[in-house]
């Protein structure tokens, strides 16, 4: 009797056993299925620029799923965008702590440490992410090496090499097309600079008016001063409420007194390059 009794109690202790097991199982699926719907509504609002809303969700994915590398980076970026650098480098550092080959991770915090000065930081950290041969962001990383080459050390060829990697890893980056016809239009390479200036203001970009309106600056450097005016004024009702609608209404104003004046005065008053606008 009291081998078989202890054989129903082992046997009862077991199914009790299975039985916790599971119910904690089953309540961590719970748990993971609503950090994961949290998470995607914070994403979907961080993309939107509804940071308040992405900071509120992805607070609760962080909350169901703490050890969740994709979600701090998220709520990292969030942290950011509301004005707190601090703890978007906080929450980005834990990410890196949880995953150390977040490349995401290490993107971000780079541009923040970019951002803020800490230029051989941030270019470490972006020759980190260079070696995750499986990243699929690289022109990004591309893209921010070169604007430190060309912001931060002045050296145009450097950068100039780095846009083009940029454009090598994903042909529709128009950021870089921008950024290289800024170059060239520096160096009064109006053909080229005209040619990235219109591959900026595809894709993307299409929506920004910065590659727009500098196509129009390219254009009066090459003679073509019709299909400038036509650029300007699509600047100008186009994109109404951006600093480029004004510039835009003043380059209209300098080619009509172009007409007065003579040629040599004209040219030397339309190369001003105006100053990069970031993407």
């Amino acid at each position: 009797m009291p081998s078989a009794v202890f054989k129903i109690v082992t046997t009862s202790l077991l199914m009790l056993s299975l039985f916790i097991l599971v119910s904690c199982s089953s309540k961590n699926n719970v748990q993971a299925k609503q950090a994961s719907l949290y998470f995607g509504a914070g994403t979907q609002s961080l993309m939107a620029k509804n940071y308040t809303e992405a900071l509120t969700s992805l607070i609760k994915a962080n909350e169901l799923d703490p050890d969740n590398a994709e979600i701090l980076n998220n709520l990292g970026m969030a942290y950011y965008f509301k004005g707190e650098k601090d703890l978007a480098v906080k929450h980005l550092n834990k990410a890196l702590e949880i995953n150390k080959d977040n490349s995401d991770a290490k993107n971000n915090l780079a541009s923040i440490y970019f951002k803020a000065g800490n230029i051989a930081l941030a270019e470490r950290l972006y020759q980190e992410v260079l070696k995750d041969l499986t990243y699929d962001k690289q022109a990004r990383t591309f893209y921010n090496l070169a604007m430190i080459e060309m912001q931060a050390k002045k050296n145009n060829s450097t950068a100039e090499v780095y846009f083009k990697k940029s454009i090598k890893e994903d042909e529709s980056f128009c950021p870089s097309y921008f950024q290289l016809g800024i170059i060239q239009y520096g160096r009064k390479q109006f053909n080229g600079a005209l040619k990235n200036f219109k591959e900026a203001s595809m894709g993307t970009c299409y929506e920004s008016p910065a590659p727009h309106f500098y196509q129009a600056l390219a254009l009066i450097q090459t003679g073509k001063i019709d299909e400038a005016r036509i650029k300007l004024d699509e600047v100008e009702s186009r994109f109404k409420k951006s600093v480029f609608a004004v510039k835009a209404r003043t380059k209209s104003l300098e080619l009509n007194e172009m007409q007065v004046k003579p040629h040599s005065e004209a040219r030397n008053s339309s190369q001003n390059v105006y100053e990069s606008p970031e993407f």
